[in-house]
């Protein structure tokens, strides 16, 4: 074969292999966002579809959790509770509405009748704590892995054949059937005479946090999901609860429109995370924050407990958790901005 037909035949055959190989500038879109993007999500595909394929809990799942929690409920009022339980309140990321498919949490919150007050509670609390779990002992359900903590009564209990995680938590009804500013005012200024029951009378405000969370419309709890399933397969160290409120936080700051995208609420949520060191997220639904010491920031304050900071760190600097979070926050972003655009020019 002529030296000019070997060469023709050699690199015929390498544009073959070439073409074979390319896979269009997609390619290394595709490789970061396996490395950048949500764990799971399939390149190209829509954040509505990502979350109804892995985030969204289905509704079976949500009827056996919350089986699950009625049954608590009903031994928490049986007698093998030595205390009377007029009412149980749903709370976790299954009262708020914001449970993510095999991630979610059951809390239950229920006043104790006979406790007078938040100062009587922490005195009888680990005696009540003691009761509760020789209750769960002898409970015709399979409990297991039961742990106490300082407030609650942490364990495993299978209904349905489902193993289900749940916090047990006694707290005392305050008298505050409609909370306002003016009458819960003087919870708060107690919490600020009495530091070492500021905890106690915390707990017993749940009730406010998870109305707060569980007012919200479905599109914010939407986004709330898809953070919260961020923050676990990423292995980051924000609360829950703190989630929640940043997502809330956006949303407001985005005018709270009825009409907001949820990939303009999810951009504006990874933004806030993107800056933790200008983070300052607080509200004045039920105190003035001015009125107490505001950290500095970051911060993330409870609504319901102006003592309560949800992104607390070192002081002086951010923590190393919270580093780590800021960089995977701007890794996110970047994808979901590109995406966004990629979308609105059809190309998606």
């Amino acid at each position: 074969m002529p030296g000019y037909l070997f060469l023709v035949y050699v690199f015929s055959c390498l544009a073959i292999t070439s073409a074979d190989l390319y896979h269009g500038p997609e390619t290394v879109d595709s490789h970061k966002v396996d490395k950048d993007d949500f764990v799971g999500r399939h390149h190209g595909e829509t954040l509505s579809k990502f979350k109804t394929r892995i985030v969204d809990p289905k509704k079976d799942y949500l009827l056996t959790l919350g089986r699950t929690i009625d049954k608590v409920a009903d031994l928490m009022r049986s007698k093998l509770v030595p205390h009377k339980v007029a009412a149980t309140i749903k709370g976790g990321s299954l009262g708020k509405g914001t449970a993510v498919k095999q991630m979610a949490d059951a809390d239950l919150l229920f006043p104790l009748g006979g406790i007078g007050s938040v100062k009587e509670l922490s005195v009888k609390l680990p005696e009540i704590l003691k009761t509760l779990q020789s209750a769960l002992d002898r409970s015709e359900h399979k409990v297991t892995s039961i742990k106490k903590t300082p407030f609650t009564i942490q364990f495993q209990i299978s209904v349905d054949g489902v193993l289900q995680d749940v916090d047990l938590l006694p707290i005392v009804d305050l008298g505050i059937q409609h909370p306002t500013k003016e009458n819960i005012k003087p919870i708060y200024t107690e919490m600020k005479k009495h530091e070492n029951l500021r905890d106690y009378y915390m707990k017993c405000l749940s009730f406010l946090q998870v109305n707060f969370v569980k007012q919200q419309p479905p599109k914010v709890k939407s986004v709330i999901r898809l953070l919260k399933y961020w923050i676990k397969t990423k292995q980051h160290k924000l609360k829950s609860y703190g989630a929640e409120l940043l997502v809330i936080k956006a949303y407001e700051d985005l005018g709270s429109p009825s009409s907001v995208r949820e990939e303009d609420l999810t951009i504006k949520v990874f933004e806030k995370l993107t800056d933790l060191k200008s983070l300052k997220v607080s509200w004045t639904k039920y105190f003035d924050p001015k009125n107490f010491n505001v950290p500095s920031a970051p911060y993330i304050l409870d609504p319901a407990c102006p003592y309560h900071n949800l992104i607390r760190q070192k002081s002086g600097a951010i923590d190393d958790k919270y580093v780590y979070l800021e960089r995977d926050a701007k890794k996110i972003l970047k994808v979901l901005k590109d995406q966004d655009y990629r979308s609105k020019r059809g190309e998606l």
